[in-house]
């Protein structure tokens, strides 16, 4: 999995962070968009037809920051030692 999030360049307004099943080291826009989907209201992203995500505030070109890959295994997946 790989933990992003969208900031915008003008006004520092931060989407809000979305986990990626990527193996990639950088998630591809069709991900990104995919991934913000599930977010709505006002941290949701704006995209224009050139696949560019917007800010939903002041309209500026969002940036993809803090992105890094995390182990996230499913609960009850690790077996206890005996």
């Amino acid at each position: 999995m790989l933990r992003a999030e969208l900031y915008c360049y003008f006004c520092g307004h931060g989407s809000g962070e979305v986990l990626i099943a990527t193996r990639s080291r950088r998630p591809t826009p069709e991900q990104l968009r995919a991934a913000y989907s599930h977010i709505s209201g006002p941290r949701a992203p704006v995209w224009d037809a050139g696949e560019q995500p917007l800010c939903p505030r002041c309209g500026g070109q969002l940036f993809l920051e803090k992105y890094q890959h995390e182990v996230v295994r499913r609960r009850g997946a690790l077996k206890q030692a005996s």
